[in-house]
Parts: structure tokens; C-alpha cells; sequence
């Protein structure tokens, strides 16, 4: 072999291997972009939210554009999670948070944040302008939580504000109509934002739960971290079971079986996230999940939910 074609076959194993680290540099950022968006309750918010509006009627359009602004949203509010946190991750040696882990910088967590944000703004909007600005300004409101107020008393209003806008977003969405043909906008039901921010504040209390301590550590003192892991575990059945309560008995008209059979199930799941919050982790927050997703069900069905009543 001579030694031009030894030099050509040792460029061409060097340029291999750059582009094989280069693709791995990317899948790694990838990776740790996915798990830093909070998947979990990312994917839960978007379904839960999409579901509802898929059964409040918007169609086929007006599904896909809430999956999308939601989802936008969602990423948003979780990369910036993960970017403001990461010197605090990184001295607690939070090695499962992808940033402390080396998979990501927090500039590009950063980046990735900001490009979901401005995404979410004009996705939002095309799903009507009242219900575009209620989801934007739920969206702000993580932020404020993210940046300011998870580490004040007031950390349960970010999230009281972001599940309660949920029912005045699908009741005031008009996606596919622009001023001035908009059709007229419905108010929702009192009840139904209430028990929504409800769900709020059990979902704060579960997502904190596992993390209370090192959150003390590091000096976090929001609401869950002034109760303690003792008191927040017994805290968080009541207002999952004050919502249920909310939509069984405050709509118009008897309560049936179905709505208590709801109610039995809600209770259920908030019993079991209390019994096994010791041995699993993510048990108070997969119980808020299901407690939510039953609530959705019983909302979504319960008649009068628009209604200003």
C-alpha cells in the first residue's frame, strides 16, 4: 500500500469516527433535552388538556392545535425548570437531573426553553384570543413559579392559577376564527375552575413530595417544603377529594351514581398514593394523575360545565 492511499484510509477511519462522535454527541443532547422537559407531567398536562377539548367538541383542528400549544407550552415551562435549578442540582449531586448527568448544557436547555416559549404564543392565540392569552398567562405563571415563587409560601398559586385556567381555556376557545367573526364566547362554570385549581394544588404537592428534603437542603422553602414530607403526604388527599367533591355535588341537577362512582375512584387513588408514598417515590404523584384524569372524565361529562352558573 503505498503511502497515499495509507494516509487517504487513515483520513477516511478519522472522518468516520468524528461523525460517529457527532452523532452520538447529538443523541446525547437529545436524550438529555427529553428527560429534562419533564416528561412525566409534560405528557400528562397535553393529554389531559387535549382530551378534554377533543370531548368539549373542538374538532379535529382545534385538538391539534391544543395538543401543540400545550405541549409548547409544557416544554417550555420544564426546560426552564431545569435551567434555573441547575447550579442548585449540581451542588445537591443530583446526578438524575440530565444537566448535572452531562448529557445537556444549561445553555442549551436554556435556548430550548425560550424557542418552546416564543412557539407557544402564536399556537396558543390560533386557538381564539381569550383562551389563547388564559393559556399564555398560565404559561407565565410556571415561569413565575420556575423563577420567583417556588421558593415563597405563595408557590401552590402558579400552579392553582395553571390547572384553574384549564376550564375558562376550553370554554373560551373559538380555534379557527379570528376577530371580528369570532363566535360568541362561553364563561365557565365557577365550580369547574375552582375544582380545577384544586387539582392544582394536589399536583404541587405530589410533584415536591419526593424532593422536599434536598429541596430544604438547598434552601427552597415553598409551601410543600414548610409542611414537611410528613404533613404535605396527609395534605394532599384533601384537596383532590375537595375537587371530586366540587364536581359531584355543585352541578345543576341530582348527583347520580356515576358521579359518585367517580368520587369512590377519586378517593381510591388519593388512599393509594398516601399508603405507598413511603416505598415509591412517585406513587403521590401518579395517584394526582389518575385523581385528574378521572376529574377530566367527570367533568368533561357532567352537564352545564360552560354554563355561568
Amino acid at each position: 500500500m503505498t503511502r497515499d492511499a495509507r494516509t487517504n484510509r487513515a483520513a477516511g477511519v478519522a472522518s468516520t469516527a468524528a461523525g460517529s462522535a457527532g452523532v452520538a454527541a447529538v443523541a446525547r443532547m437529545v436524550a438529555g433535552l427529553a428527560r429534562a422537559c419533564h416528561p412525566g407531567p409534560t405528557a400528562a398536562v397535553t393529554t389531559l388538556v387535549t382530551a378534554l377539548v377533543a370531548v368539549a367538541g373542538w374538532g379535529p383542528a382545534g385538538t391539534v392545535l391544543t395538543a401543540l400549544a400545550v405541549l409548547t407550552g409544557q416544554l417550555s415551562v420544564g426546560w426552564c425548570n431545569d435551567a434555573v435549578d441547575a447550579a442548585r442540582d449540581a451542588g445537591a449531586g443530583r446526578t438524575s437531573k440530565p444537566i448535572v448527568a452531562g448529557l445537556v448544557s444549561a445553555r442549551t436547555v436554556r435556548v430550548a426553553a425560550f424557542a418552546a416559549l416564543v412557539a407557544c404564543v402564536p399556537l396558543s392565540l390560533t386557538c381564539g384570543v381569550v383562551a389563547g392569552v388564559t393559556h399564555l398567562v398560565a404559561v407565565a405563571a410556571a415561569w413565575a413559579y420556575n423563577l420567583w415563587l417556588k421558593g415563597t409560601a405563595a408557590s401552590w398559586v402558579p400552579y392553582a392559577a395553571g390547572f384553574g385556567a384549564v376550564p375558562v381555556f376550553v370554554t373560551t376557545g373559538t380555534p379557527g376564527h379570528a376577530p371580528p367573526v369570532s363566535p360568541p364566547v362561553s364563561s365557565p362554570a365557577w365550580w369547574a375552575v375552582l375544582a380545577a385549581a384544586l387539582l392544582g394544588c394536589a399536583a404541587h404537592l405530589a410533584n415536591v413530595l419526593p424532593d422536599i428534603e434536598t429541596d430544604v437542603a438547598t434552601g427552597v422553602r415553598g409551601w410543600p417544603q414548610r409542611l414537611g414530607p410528613a404533613r404535605a403526604r396527609r395534605v394532599l388527599p384533601l384537596p383532590l377529594l375537595a375537587a371530586s367533591a366540587l364536581l359531584v355535588v355543585a352541578p345543576p341537577g341530582p348527583a347520580g351514581p356515576a358521579r359518585w362512582l367517580a368520587f369512590a375512584g377519586v378517593a381510591a387513588c388519593a388512599a393509594a398514593g398516601l399508603l405507598l408514598a413511603r416505598r415509591v417515590a412517585a406513587a403521590p404523584f401518579a395517584a394526582a394523575i389518575g385523581a385528574a384524569g378521572i376529574d377530566v372524565l367527570l367533568l368533561a361529562a357532567t352537564p352545564g360545565v360552560v354554563s355561568g352558573g
